[in-house]
C-alpha cells in the first residue's frame, strides 16, 4: 500500500516572502561569517590594499597646444662695459687739391728791395724821400742786420714806397732798426689809397725814445697787422719818419710787407 506525503499548502503571499528571505540569506552574511567584521555583499570581504603595481608605459605625446598670448615686454637691463676700441681702419684716398679764388692769397713779399742791399746814390733803390740829404747808406760793421747793408735816416728824414695791392684785405707790417744814439724816436705808417689818391690809415708803429735799442749789433724787431684796406683801395704807401736829437740818428733793415 502506497504512502503519500503530504506537504502543506503555502498560500501565495507566503511562497514569495520565502523566496525573499532565501535569497537575502544567500546574499547577506553575519559577523561570523566574515572574517574581516563586516557586513559584506556579494560573499566577499574587503581586505587591505596591496601594493600599488609597476607604473605602466608613458603614453604617447599628445598634441602641443596652441601657443599663448605674449606676454608684456620686460624693462630694459642696465648697458654693459664698453667693448675695447677696434682697430683703425685703412686711411682713405687723399682728396683732389682745393683751389683759392680769394684776391687775398699770398704772393709772397710785397716791399721791393726791403733789405735795403741796392742804392741809387745815398736813397734804397725803390723808395723815395722828400730830403735826400737825409738818408744814407751804411755799412759799419754793427749797425746791419742783415746783409752788407742799411738805411740810415736823420732827424726830421723821411722814407717813404708805394706798394700795389687788392682791397678787402689785411697785411702783415715789420721791421728791424736801432739807434744812432738814446734820443731817437721812428714813427712807421701804413696807408691805404685808392685811385682818387685819397688815404684811409691802416696801422701806426710808433716807437719812442729810449726804447729803441742803441747799441752795436742790437737791432729791435717790430711787426703789426694793419686794419683791412677799403674794397676800392688800389695802393698802400709805408711811410717811415724819424725824430732825433743832437745828430743823433736810426739805422733802418729788413722791412717787410705782405697778406696776413
Amino acid at each position: 500500500m502506497k504512502k503519500f506525503k503530504f506537504f502543506p499548502i503555502v498560500k501565495k503571499e507566503d511562497e514569495d516572502n520565502l523566496v525573499k528571505k532565501n535569497s537575502i540569506e544567500e546574499n547577506i552574511f553575519t559577523s561570523k561569517n566574515c572574517k574581516c567584521g563586516c557586513h559584506c555583499s556579494n560573499r566577499c570581504c574587503i581586505g587591505p590594499t596591496g601594493p600599488t603595481g609597476a607604473t605602466g608605459a608613458t603614453g604617447a605625446t599628445g598634441a602641443t597646444g596652441a601657443t599663448g598670448t605674449a606676454g608684456a615686454t620686460g624693462a630694459t637691463g642696465a648697458t654693459g662695459t664698453a667693448g675695447a676700441t677696434g682697430a683703425t681702419g685703412a686711411t682713405g684716398a687723399t682728396g683732389a687739391t682745393g683751389t683759392c679764388s680769394c684776391d687775398c692769397k699770398s704772393v709772397g713779399e710785397l716791399v721791393r728791395n726791403g733789405t735795403m742791399e741796392v742804392f741809387t746814390g745815398n736813397v734804397p733803390t725803390n723808395w723815395s724821400t722828400p730830403d735826400a740829404n737825409k738818408i744814407s747808406k751804411e755799412s759799419q760793421q754793427g749797425r746791419v742786420h742783415s746783409g752788407d747793408f742799411s738805411v740810415n735816416i736823420s732827424d726830421r728824414g723821411v722814407l717813404t714806397q708805394n706798394i700795389a695791392i687788392s682791397g678787402g684785405c689785411f697785411f702783415e707790417f715789420s721791421f728791424f732798426a736801432r739807434g744812432e744814439g738814446a734820443q731817437v724816436s721812428v714813427e712807421a705808417k701804413v696807408t691805404f689809397f685808392n685811385a682818387q689818391n685819397v688815404g684811409t690809415t691802416g696801422l701806426i708803429i710808433k716807437v719812442n725814445e729810449q726804447d729803441i735799442p742803441n747799441s752795436n749789433r742790437d737791432f729791435g724787431y717790430y711787426r703789426g697787422i694793419t686794419s683791412m684796406a677799403p674794397a676800392n683801395t688800389t695802393y698802400a704807401e709805408i711811410r717811415f719818419v724819424v725824430t732825433a736829437n743832437g745828430g743823433q740818428s736810426l739805422d733802418l733793415d729788413d722791412v717787410s710787407f705782405a697778406h696776413q
